[in-house]
Order: structure tokens, then C-alpha cells, then sequence
């Protein structure tokens, strides 16, 4: 899997490059003496930061990689208090191996506010759909006002009844709906 690499503050972004892994994204980064390397370490994940300030960087500084030089000015940014990011993520070559069959490219899709597996995306919106639908019969059958809400924010979409939210239009509501395809079901089991 090859990464996109960039750096970004505010409303600043500058592409750096993509590279073939991970470790060859940390080894250019580690180039740069005035990069702080941060790591939070969980039971199952090791996350690792890099920033830098604009205060500590230089006005001009070269970081040669296999030959190539790339350049950093601290002019490319806003003094102040916002880090600049080093961000990466994995990138599809479209062009590096042709497939024969149907075959979805590595990584994530968002829906609303969660990331989905690509491979997963249509069944997942399907159900999700389908949730929406059977609460909004089973309520509306009572006389009752069903409407979604929250789309785009950070929690993402929810369901209300009546002004009140009922559940989340979330990865763990679409699991327990797809494991129970009954409402009354469904309503049980995720209130537990």
C-alpha cells in the first residue's frame, strides 16, 4: 500500500509526496530535526504524531531523500499557536496492477460520520436504510412524528420519535439491526 503524505495547519495544506510504506513515510519525516514525534500507545494500536511549530523551524531547510530534495520554510505557514500536521494516509494506484474481476481498493469509505471498509459499503447503507424505515413505520403506524437529524455532525444521524432521539444511525445500530431484522428486536437489544 503506498501513502500520500502532507502537511497541513489551518486552512494550509501542501502535498509532500507518496511513498511505498508507512516506515519510509516515518524515515523522511525523521529527517527533519525540529519534528516532534509523539506516540500513544494502546492495548491494540500504537498511534504516532508528528508536528512542528513554526517558531522552531527554520527559514530554509532542505530534507534530501533518495536524491530528491524536498524544501521547508517556516514562510509557508501561520506563526501562532496551531501545530503544523503531518498527516498521511493510504493511497489506490490505479495504474500500478490491473485487475480482472470486480475488486474493491484497500481502505475506507465515510458514511455520515464513521468509516466504513469500501468492501462493505453498500450493504452497510442498505441496512442502515432499512432501519430508518422499520423505525419509522413501527412509529408512525403509532401515530407518532419520525424524523432524522445530526446529519454531517460529529456524531452523525439519528432517529427521533416526537422530538426525542430514539438511536443512532450508527455501525453498532446497522449491526444489531442486520443481526435481528425485527424492530422489536432490534429495539431491545441495542437499549441494552
Amino acid at each position: 500500500m503506498s501513502y500520500l503524505l502532507e502537511l497541513q495547519q489551518e486552512d494550509r495544506r501542501y502535498v509532500v509526496g507518496i511513498f511505498e510504506s508507512e516506515e519510509t513515510v516515518h524515515s523522511f519525516i525523521e529527517l527533519i530535526p525540529f519534528v516532534k514525534k509523539t506516540v500513544d500507545k494502546q492495548e491494540t494500536f500504537t498511534w504516532i504524531n508528528y508536528t512542528m511549530r513554526f517558531e522552531e523551524m527554520p527559514e530554509y531547510f532542505e530534507i534530501s531523500y533518495n536524491n530528491y530534495v524536498y524544501v521547508l520554510s517556516k514562510y509557508s505557514f501561520v506563526p501562532g499557536d496551531n501545530v503544523i500536521d503531518f498527516i498521511w494516509y493510504p493511497v489506490h494506484q490505479w495504474d500500478k496492477k490491473k485487475v480482472e474481476n470486480k475488486t474493491y481498493i484497500e481502505g475506507m469509505t465515510t458514511v455520515d460520520a464513521y468509516s466504513i471498509p469500501n468492501n462493505d459499503v453498500e450493504k452497510y447503507i442498505k441496512s442502515r436504510e432499512q432501519l430508518f424505515e422499520a423505525g419509522k413505520a413501527h412509529y408512525t403506524k403509532k401515530g407518532l412524528s419520525v424524523t432524522r437529524e445530526g446529519i454531517g455532525t460529529q456524531d452523525g444521524e439519528y432517529v427521533l420519535v416526537e422530538d426525542s432521539i430514539l438511536y443512532l444511525l450508527d455501525a453498532y445500530a446497522v449491526d444489531v439491526w442486520e443481526k435481528t431484522k425485527d424492530f422489536e428486536q432490534f429495539l431491545k437489544q441495542y437499549q441494552e
